[in-house]
């Protein structure tokens, strides 16, 4: 028996367990929250350790399709500034060569928005 002045058990007696609501476990202190949303995302939340493959992200033609446009467009329109009126296919298109130029420009912006 106990000395009723001691406030430690006595040797022989057993100890009381720990109680549930002092354990340190995440999931179990979700679950006496009495928040059903966070019980059920912390009871569906298991860790693996099997490793995943990442996704893949974003498109890898999109850079160099984009850096090859926007050069196209900006040699075609120097090119027919420099020495449009030597070239026969240039002569012929006329100011339509800013046009053809800006398009190749605008396809590069186009790229742009494929390349995340």
């Amino acid at each position: 028996m106990s000395d009723p002045q001691s406030s430690e058990p006595a040797a022989d007696e057993p100890k009381p367990a720990k109680s549930p609501a002092r354990s340190g476990s995440p999931a179990k202190s979700a679950a006496r929250s009495g928040n059903p949303a966070k019980a059920a995302q912390d009871s569906t939340a298991k860790v693996s350790r099997t490793p995943v493959k990442p996704k893949r992200i974003g498109n890898r033609w999109a850079a160099p399709a984009m850096l090859v446009s926007a050069v196209i467009g900006l040699i075609w329109i120097v090119v027919f500034y420099t020495a449009g009126e030597q070239m026969p296919y240039m002569k012929e298109l006329g100011n339509w060569n800013l046009v053809v130029g800006m398009g190749f420009i605008v396809a590069a912006f186009g790229f742009s928005m494929k390349w995340e």
